[in-house]
Parts: structure tokens; C-alpha cells; sequence
């Protein structure tokens, strides 16, 4: 009986086990192969720590795109070469593998946690404890199966239309054909269907988003703030984050309260998306409130390019407005309300068509005003808006005949002017932190001791590029799948793990996701600037009456309270 029982068990478990040995065994050797060195490799450091959720879906993206490649090279050489590797070598490594495909994910499990840990350690944050591993496992896992599913389905279309297109053509046509009409499909589906619906969810959810009031505020009163009942661009049509933008920020008794000196109360214009149908519309409207408001007979006039959901980073623009006692204005217009990431895959020419008609519409206003009575202009975005800020400059020369000073902070990657720049930096000078024809107008600084230093040899108007070595948003390029970066070739900026390498593939994979981390890490690591707002803002216009002790007691405030 119960010899009986233990057969009918062994029976359940090999009607369990059979499709799984069945569907393993059809895994490709070297797919397999360079499936584990990928899973290995991503669990290297990059720039910032993941949880283990994160770090699961990197590992899982990075195990499929290493299986894909691995694949597919086998696929060529028996494609090139027409021959099958005898099954006297196939076993040797099929056994070799068994053995040190497990042992290779044990031990870069293990060295992932201890990579992480120091990460961890550089950017400020306590360690990771509990079951990191295990999730990391489960996660991959389950984002490799899904993935895997899809692969399959295609693969399977792929052989349908081959064993279709082969009764009429050669082999090796009707597989390259096969492989175009396949990708065709492929990408329609991705780019048109997939990538259709989720910007109608987007643009839905975050539509909805758009049109509610922020909680804790309230509309303005005051005549000298856009949405106002005074104002031409309407509270209703303002957007989510520019009711905080002009419902925000310090109140002249504030200022008082916290310098010890307020002169005026601030101005704040900014034009929702829903005010007016196109940029140049939006930026006639916003011209027409700085001249409402008195902002052309303020000392400080800043051009501010939002983010993507149209988004002003408080601690940046709330400094300016504390340095010179509130006697400022700064203007600004919405060009999405989604974030930026989505913005970026969506419509990035946004972003600069916003800048640009902005820049266009107050410089033709400006630039006809005397000399000694306009306000010095300076130029300011962050993220998106660094990106969408420096679109109306064609270069260096160009941005400072037009500008009294710029501030770009956590530029993006793909920003041309910075990319333009960076490429011509000082022959030794690192691409984290370039010297340009030796510091004279544009600087580069990743932190408070890099902006203040020389600062007698730095000539007006003054250009200023804040960016940490370990912001992703910075470094994310799609080059890196098969390109290794300057910043990995040479020694690593402060706080990047020495452990930090390039893997084709994996190193795109590690930086893209890591974006979706860089704002939650503490202030001074990633994509969180706020620590060296005002030494910026001091450095770009030089106020007047100012100090190093105000410059101190200010900052110490905005990391007390932003």
C-alpha cells in the first residue's frame, strides 16, 4: 500500500515537473549563458541604491535582454554558418552550466547586498536589512517569465510567417523577410496600440490632477501674483502646480521674518497650459502680466522653465526671492501636466518650444527697455526645464549676450548646449565635472565648495551647471547600450562607488530605472539639489549688501524647511 501511494506521488510530481523540464530544455545554450552574466552584472552598483523591488526588475530586464542576445548571436552563427555543435561538446557544457549558472547567482547575490550597502553608505542612507535577496530573486524571476512569454509569442509569429514565406522563397530570404514583417508588427504594436492607450491613461489621470487645487492652498489676493482676481491668467485654467508656484512661496513679512530684510513683495507669473492654445499664445499672455504687475521695474527678472507637469522646484525659486527681499519677479508657462518622464518619451519638443517662445516673447519686451532702468535677466530651469530653459541659446556666446546669468541644475543627458559643452571642456577635466576655456564664464559644480571657489576669475554674466556625479537624470543616455562613457573611464566622481562599471546593455538598463530613485535620496546625492540653491543664486547675480553669513543662515533655513 504504501509502496502504491509513494509511485502515485512520484507520478504527481513528474506530471508537475515535465512542462518545466520541457520548457527548460528548449532554452538556447548561449542565451542561457549570457542570461546569467546579465542577472550578474546588474546586480553591480551604479549611481544610486535600489530597493529590492527596483533591483528586481533591473535584474529581470537585464537576465531577459542577455538571453535575447545570447540567442540571437546563436541564432547567426547557425544561420551563417549552417552547422550544429556536436553533442559531444553540447553535454561537457550543458553540465558545466548546470553548475556554474546557479553558483554565479549565489555569489553575485550576495556581492549585490554587500555592493548596496556601500552605496548606501555614500549617499546617506541607512542599510537595507530583511529578505532583499529573496525579493530580488522573485521579482527577476517573474518580470523574466512575463518577458520570456512575450519573446516566445513572437518567436512563434516568426516561424509561422517563415514556414509561411518559405514555400515560395529561399530560406534565407523568407527569414530575413520574416524578420522585417515581424518587427514591422513588433513595433506597430508598441509604438501605436501599447504606447497609444498608456498616454490616454496618463493624460486622463493626470488631466484630473491638473484641475484640482493643491491642499493648504488657497487662490491669491494679491495683485502682483498670477491667478489673482486681478490677473489676466486665470486661477481655473493655472494648473496643479502653478497654483502652488504662484499661491507659494515666501510673503514680504516671511522674508523679514527669516533675512531681517524685506523690500517688496515678490511677483510670481506663470500661465497655465489650458490659458491658450499654443506656446507663443501662452508667452504673449505672460508678458502682458509682467507688465500688469510692475515686474520690467523689478532689479531681478528670472526666465523659470518648468518641468514637465509644469512644476517650479520651491527651494531654487524661493532663495532668489529671500536673497534680494522679495524685489524680484520671476515668470514662467505650463507646457504638459504630465511628469517628466513621460513628457520626455512623449513630446520633449515641448519642452523647448515652451523655452524658446517664452525667452522670445519677454527678451523682445526687455531688450527695448534703457539699459539702466530693465532688470537683469537670468535664465533657470531644473530637469526638464534645464533641458527646455536652455533651448533658445544656439551657444555659449549666444546665451550670455542675452542673459545677465544662467542656473541649469541636473541638466538631462540629451540637452544640446550642455552636451556641446561638455564635449569641449579643458583636455583633464573630467566629464562629471568639466572646465570650459578654463572656468571664465561657464562653470560646472557639483557641490557648495566647487561653485564658490575662484570666484574673482569668474567673469560676468556668469553661467553656473549644478550636477552630482551620481544623478542618473545626468548620465542617462541611450549610447550606453553599447557605448562606455567618459565618466566610467575616468576616476569616479564623489560618492560613486569605485565598483561602478560599464556592461553594454545592463549600465542602460541600471541608470534608466535608477531614475525613478533619483528624487528619494537625501539632499546633495541624485537628482536633490537643494543644499546649494543659494550659494548658486549669490554666485550668478552677486546681490547686493550680501555676505558669507547671510549666504549660510539662508541655506541652513531652506535645508530646515524644504
Amino acid at each position: 500500500m504504501t509502496k502504491q501511494k509513494s509511485v502515485k506521488q512520484e507520478t504527481k510530481a513528474s506530471k508537475v515537473w515535465q512542462p518545466i523540464r520541457k520548457y527548460l530544455g528548449k532554452l538556447n545554450y548561449l542565451g542561457l549563458a549570457t542570461a546569467v552574466t546579465f542577472f550578474a552584472f546588474s546586480l553591480t552598483p551604479s549611481l544610486l541604491p535600489r530597493t529590492s523591488i527596483v533591483q528586481g526588475l533591473v535584474s529581470g530586464l537585464s537576465l531577459v535582454a542577455g538571453y535575447g542576445l545570447g540567442t540571437m548571436l546563436s541564432f547567426l552563427i547557425r544561420w551563417s554558418t549552417e552547422a550544429e555543435i556536436s553533442s559531444k561538446y553540447k553535454r561537457p557544457a550543458w553540465q558545466f552550466l548546470k553548475i556554474a549558472g546557479p553558483l554565479t547567482i549565489v555569489l553575485f547575490a550576495w556581492l549585490g547586498n554587500v555592493w548596496d550597502q556601500e552605496v548606501r553608505k555614500l549617499v546617506g542612507l541607512e542599510p537595507s536589512h530583511g529578505l532583499r535577496t529573496i525579493y530580488i530573486l522573485l521579482t527577476a524571476l517573474i518580470v523574466a517569465i512575463i518577458v520570456l512569454a512575450v519573446s516566445r509569442s513572437i518567436a512563434s509569429l516568426f516561424k509561422f510567417t517563415t514556414k509561411r514565406i518559405n514555400k515560395i522563397l529561399p530560406r534565407r530570404i523568407s527569414i530575413s523577410l520574416s524578420l522585417v514583417i515581424v518587427a514591422l508588427f513588433v513595433y506597430w504594436i508598441a509604438s501605436g496600440l501599447l504606447a497609444s492607450t498608456f498616454l490616454n491613461v496618463a493624460n486622463s489621470y493626470f488631466g484630473d490632477r491638473d484641475k484640482t487645487v493643491p491642499a493648504g492652498f488657497e487662490q491669491p489676493n494679491s495683485p502682483l501674483k498670477s491667478g489673482s482676481p486681478s490677473s489676466q491668467s486665470n486661477w481655473n485654467n493655472i494648473g496643479f502646480q502653478g497654483r502652488k508656484f504662484v499661491a507659494g512661496g515666501p510673503s514680504k513679512e516671511q522674508i523679514q521674518k527669516v533675512t531681517g530684510e524685506a523690500e517688496a513683495e515678490p511677483i510670481r507669473v506663470y500661465v497655465g497650459l489650458k490659458e491658450a492654445s499654443t506656446a507663443e499664445e501662452r508667452a504673449s499672455i505672460a508678458v502682458a502680466e509682467l507688465e500688469r504687475t510692475g515686474a520690467f521695474k523689478r532689479p531681478v527678472l528670472v526666465l523659470a522653465t518648468t518641468t514637465g507637469s509644469g512644476w517650479l522646484e520651491p527651494a531654487s525659486v524661493d532663495s532668489i526671492e529671500y536673497i534680494y527681499g522679495g524685489n524680484t519677479a520671476i515668470v514662467s508657462q505650463q507646457y504638459s501636466y504630465l511628469p517628466s518622464w513621460i513628457s520626455y518619451l512623449a513630446d520633449k519638443e515641448t519642452a523647448t518650444a515652451a523655452g524658446q517662445a517664452l525667452f522670445d516673447a519677454v527678451y523682445a519686451k526687455w531688450s527695448r527697455l534703457p539699459k539702466n532702468e530693465r532688470p537683469k535677466l537670468y535664465a533657470y530651469g531644473l530637469s526638464l526645464g534645464s533641458f527646455g530653459g536652455q533651448a533658445p541659446y544656439s551657444g555659449v556666446n549666444n546665451l550670455r549676450f542675452s542673459v545677465d546669468g544662467a542656473l541649469f541644475v541636473g541638466t538631462p543627458n540629451f540637452t544640446t548646449l550642455w552636451r556641446n559643452i561638455t564635449d569641449a571642456r579643458d583636455a583633464g577635466s573630467p566629464e562629471w565635472l568639466p572646465v570650459y576655456k578654463n572656468g571664465q564664464a561657464v562653470r560646472f559644480a557639483t557641490n557648495n565648495e566647487d561653485i564658490t571657489t575662484n570666484q574673482k576669475d569668474w567673469q560676468y554674466p556668469k553661467i553656473l551647471y549644478v550636477q552630482h556625479a551620481s544623478d542618473p537624470v545626468v548620465w542617462f543616455d541611450f549610447s550606453l547600450i553599447d557605448h562606455k562613457p567618459d565618466w566610467l573611464k575616468e576616476k569616479r566622481g564623489p560618492n560613486v562607488s569605485p565598483a561602478t562599471r560599464w556592461y553594454p546593455v545592463v549600465t542602460f538598463l541600471q541608470l534608466g530605472i535608477d531614475q525613478v530613485s533619483a528624487g528619494n535620496v537625501p539632499v546633495g546625492h541624485g537628482h536633490m539639489y537643494g543644499n546649494a540653491v543659494v550659494n548658486s543664486w549669490v554666485s550668478i547675480t552677486n546681490p547686493p549688501n550680501w555676505n558669507n553669513e547671510k549666504t549660510e543662515n539662508l541655506q541652513k533655513y531652506i535645508n530646515a524647511n524644504y
